[in-house]
């Protein structure tokens, strides 16, 4: 390919752009665009053709001033940051063991019957070590010792992704808060099912993978523990781009967010209601509010009656260093740290449900 080219820089202006561009291309021609920032702040995009060895003209497109195109980034950068926060906070949220423990019991009781189901005799529901029935041990005679230990934890239970999909359709700017949640009902019966089906295919892949030869070998179920690595690492994360990318086509909600980057000039800054006189009315607004005093409630009397009733055990293990004391003085910090932990997601629910902060907008005040 040969390609030359000059561009008059006399000849750019503020409101309109022109170019000479003597050019010769073989094979194939290319278009060339070029960002120009005028002097009066704005933003023009230049297309530069070639016609043989002629002289082109320059088209302009919409102008875009630099102060709104500061703002659509900066946007952009605000819904990362609140992401990012998301994933934090749910981090801290399931640290404590059997943070999720209804759940955890649920999914251990439906696995376990389901695999049953399918293949007799398949598995088992026992406790696990930190008391709760939410261990599964699959059963097959080809296995090490013949039995593959399982827990459902807190991650297993599927709420991480779905706690992070429900972000980004509540950041997503469409529809309101009652509509979002009703898709989001949806969706938490998908994720929850998408997350069943994993479980319960984790048997077939330990039999598959001590199979012939491989029976009986230390390890040789470890197609099992080898999907289950890539569901962590990667399957999460398809799941939940090509839900979220699924639920913002189906829905129509890219007129919504056209819509948003359209207003998003006239964005005056964030507005507060503290007034509770629509409380009656406001139907989300209502369930924000009881829900929340009922988890802070709930809350409060769970950390209490642990921390005023019998901890003779854990002030037995104070000093003592050992793996059943090591056991019990978790179970007891994890058990507070939950309680605390329900009481303060219960306030911040409270808050906004509370002040019910929204977008002020320009053409909304006129």
């Amino acid at each position: 390919m040969y390609w030359n080219g000059a561009i008059e820089p006399k000849n750019i202006h503020t409101t309109h752009v022109r170019h000479v561009l003597p050019c010769s291309l073989l094979f194939f021609n290319r278009s060339l665009f070029m960002f120009v920032l005028t002097s009066s702040g704005q933003i023009q995009t230049v297309y530069v053709g070639c016609r043989g060895m002629g002289e082109s003209s320059g088209k302009v497109s919409d102008d875009i001033p630099f102060p709104e195109f500061v703002r659509m980034l900066g946007s952009v950068f605000v819904l990362i940051a609140v992401l990012l926060f998301g994933e934090i906070l749910f981090r801290w949220f399931i640290e404590p063991a059997n943070t999720l423990l209804p759940l955890q019991l649920i999914e251990a009781w439906l696995w376990s019957n389901i695999s049953n189901l399918i293949w007799a005799g398949s598995a088992e529901l026992v406790a696990h070590q930190t008391g709760p029935m939410t261990q599964v041990n699959l059963l097959h005679p080809t296995f090490y010792g013949g039995v593959v230990p399982l827990y459902v934890s807190d991650e297993c239970t599927g709420l991480h992704e779905l706690f992070f999909l429900g972000m980004m359709m509540l950041l997503t700017p469409c529809f309101d808060l009652k509509t979002k949640f009703k898709h989001l009902g949806i969706a938490s019966l998908i994720v929850f099912i998408l997350n069943l089906v994993r479980l319960v295919v984790l048997y077939p892949l330990a039999v598959n993978g001590c199979e012939g030869m491989n029976g009986g070998i230390f390890g040789c179920e470890s197609p099992l523990f080898e999907f289950h690595e890539f569901v962590l690492r990667y399957g999460s994360l398809i799941v939940l781009v090509i839900g979220w990318t699924i639920w913002f086509n189906i829905t129509d909600a890219r007129k919504g967010v056209r819509e948003f980057w359209n207003r998003l000039p006239n964005l005056q800054g964030v507005s507060f209601n503290p007034s509770l006189d629509d409380l009656n009315s406001n139907t989300v607004r209502a369930a924000g509010v009881y829900f929340s005093i009922g988890l802070a409630i709930l809350s409060v009397i769970s950390y209490f009656s642990k921390v005023l009733g019998d901890t003779s055990s854990v002030d037995a293990c104070a000093n003592t260093i050992s793996a059943s004391c090591t056991r019990i003085v978790t179970e007891y910090e994890d058990s507070l740290g939950v309680s605390i932990r329900l009481f303060l997601i219960s306030l911040t629910i409270l808050m906004f449900a509370w002040i019910q902060p929204g977008l002020n907008w320009l053409d909304e005040e006129e």
